[in-house]
């Protein structure tokens, strides 16, 4: 197998320097409440604009373009050939059950859900094993326990899930995320993209059901009341509160001036998980650094779910080369009216470049602005565990010219000197896109993460693809979830949209199980969503629900130790569990323990069993059978 991974280290120093920002308390519109079970499918239209831009025009597509250009002159397509090329020697990650986003028709036949242009792929799965998948511009989830779709008509449009009825209204860019505590579901996009109409929805799930009723509100894209809209939402959650930040945009105007700020909403989640009438947000606006605006704030999660602290990651995006790296954290909740949100930088030795565009089998090498666009430099995704940060975002190989992925390390991001390093993670052969990356681990002092992405080359059909980082430091080799069954070609010309997201999360109850969400093609030049179920090779995990209908579970064993055993017990007594072969010799008894009337599940290793088949028996106080089940260790 070829070998897909170059690593550049490196390290970056934190210098801090005063910071500007205005904060304002805004009310939040209650939009209503939107039930899924009642959702008849609509037509769901949308009409977006999606021409090939010139790269001597004045938009920021435009300049996106001239960018891409300037970038391929100083980092030139060429063979990887780098002194610097490492043999990777951590395990790839094992992949689980797999499956496209899809749905039945009335007749049974599955067909696949096309993907949006862009795809904007985001997902989020609860503890309970249901994941809901969003894409522009709709939900898809899907029931991990039964293996089936959760709607019964197979995606809802984020129309719907808005409350808004009628003819009219683009939305788009949907960002999920799963709150551990809570066992709910958050949901966020957006509306048009005009001050005038443009909105923020938030939807808070009601239960850990995403059938069950949504809670629905909404913030103004044009918060400051001076002719702007949001674009690009990220979120995140904290013990009390849900933070979503967005780019402020000037419409009309070239890209130059257009863009005026990043913001930063700060609301309490508990208020919008109760339905509450009256939920009044935190507006952080304004924010610079000597001056000139902070991009794409991107919020850092919590690796296992709830961020200890809120911090905030932004950099020069735009630039062609550049060794910058903002990072903000708020020193309180919104109940404090003391908070403020403060900002360091960081200089880099290792400096991140404006990523070129991958390339698929139409793309004109000779045409940098040609292929699928990978945007900018921007952070895509990261967690904080412990006060260290990890991320990830797009960035040029130097050694190749090809996109690859900045994989960054933050140590102690709240004080003076923080200690950041930087890896490039690339391909000789492929362009890597919109990375996204997830904690794999068991306790605070582990590192281990998968990071999850689009790739595609020349040779190689538009695919979804996964790396393990372990806690030595070492990467794996490329893990392929899914490869395309064609080239992407829906656009005029030879400019294709590959992202702009990718959806990433650890089952928060299941460490080391990991969810994807990642953008393939299908056969015709289309596109789709692909969710995969992956896990760390450091991690023992039990998966906490059986698939429907059976009573011991996995079986067999494959990459676990351990095995579920899911029974009833009639009455209050003693219950016990033996192992046996399939000879009927006793191996051993495993547990005695008293029992209360109800379900239980009995969890066991199998690591002292050789490799066969044997069968787990449950009694009760007078030895009759509950349960008598084979299962196989492999």
């Amino acid at each position: 197998m070829r070998k897909e991974l170059l690593i550049v280290f490196g390290m970056l120093f934190v210098l801090t320097n005063a910071q500007d920002f205005k904060s304002q308390n805004i009310k939040i519109t209650k939009e209503g409440v939107v039930n899924p079970r009642d959702y008849r499918p609509d037509f769901n239209a949308t009409i977006k604009n999606i021409e090939m831009p010139s790269p001597d025009g004045d938009s920021y597509k435009s300049f996106l373009m001239r960018q891409k250009i300037e970038s391929r002159k100083i980092y030139p397509l060429k063979p990887g050939t780098s002194s610097n090329k490492t043999s990777a020697t951590a395990e790839k990650p094992i992949v689980g059950r797999q499956t496209p986003t899809y749905r039945k028709l009335p007749n049974g036949a599955v067909i696949n859900v096309n993907g949006g242009i862009p795809n904007d792929n985001s997902m989020a799965i609860s503890n309970t094993g249901i994941l809901i998948s969003g894409f522009n511009s709709s939900i898809w989830a899907y029931n991990y326990n039964t293996d089936t779709i959760v709607f019964p008509s197979s995606t809802i449009s984020l129309k719907a899930m808005s409350g808004e009825t009628g003819i009219g209204g683009n939305y788009y860019d949907p960002k999920l995320i799963y709150d551990p505590d809570a066992d709910r579901f958050i949901l966020t996009f957006l509306k048009n993209n005009n001050p005038a109409s443009n909105k923020i929805f938030i939807c808070f799930s009601s239960s850990n059901d995403p059938l069950d009723p949504w809670y629905v509100y909404s913030l103004p894209g044009n918060p400051l009341n001076n002719d702007r809209w949001t674009d690009y939402p990220a979120v995140s959650i904290t013990d009390k509160e849900f933070f979503v930040t967005g780019n402020l945009i000037i419409p009309g105007v070239s890209w130059q001036v257009g863009f005026d700020g990043s913001v930063i909403w700060q609301v309490n989640k508990g208020d919008g998980y109760t339905n509450a009438n009256d939920i009044t947000s935190t507006l952080y606006s304004q924010i610079k650094h000597e001056g000139f605006y902070t991009r794409n704030i991107h919020p850092v999660r919590g690796a296992t779910g709830i961020a200890e602290k809120q911090y905030f990651l932004s950099n020069r995006n735009f630039d062609l080369t550049n060794d910058t790296v903002f990072v903000m954290h708020l020193t309180g909740n919104q109940d404090d009216p003391n908070t403020e949100l403060i900002v360091d930088y960081a200089v880099t030795d290792v400096p991140y470049g404006f990523p070129p565009n991958g390339q698929q089998e139409d793309t004109d090498l000779s045409d940098p602005t040609s292929g699928l666009q990978t945007n900018d430099a921007r952070v895509l995704g990261a967690f904080l565990l412990n006060d260290k940060i990890q991320y990830v975002a797009n960035t040029v190989n130097p050694t190749t010219g090809r996109a690859a992925i900045y994989h960054g390390f933050i140590k102690n991001p709240s004080s003076d000197l923080p200690e950041i390093n930087g890896t490039i993670i690339a391909s000789d052969s492929l362009d890597y896109g919109y990375p996204n990356i997830a904690f794999t681990g068991k306790s605070k002092n582990e590192s281990q993460a998968i990071i999850g992405f689009d790739f595609a080359s020349i040779k190689d059909y538009p695919g979804v693809g996964a790396i393990y980082y372990n806690n030595d430091n070492a990467y794996s080799d490329l893990q392929v979830l899914v490869n395309g069954e064609s080239y992407i070609d829906r656009l005029s010309g030879t400019w294709e949209r590959w992202g702009d997201y990718f959806g990433i999360q650890t089952k928060f109850n299941s460490p080391g199980i990991i969810y994807t969400s990642g953008y393939y093609s299908l056969a015709f030049n289309n596109n789709s969503t692909w969710v995969s179920e992956i896990f760390s090779p450091d991690t023992n995990f039990v998966e906490t629900n059986p698939v429907a209908g059976t009573n011991v579970y996995p079986n067999p064993t494959g990459i676990y130790e351990d095995i579920n055993v899911q029974f009833n017990v009639s009455g209050a007594q003693n219950i016990s569990a033996y192992i046996y072969d399939l000879n009927g010799r006793l191996i051993q008894k495993i547990i005695e323990s008293p029992a209360e009337a109800g379900v239980y599940v009995l969890t066991f290793s199998t690591a002292p069993l050789s490799s066969g088949t044997y069968v787990i028996r449950v009694l009760d106080k007078d030895d009759n059978e509950i349960l008598s089940e084979k299962f196989v260790k492999n």
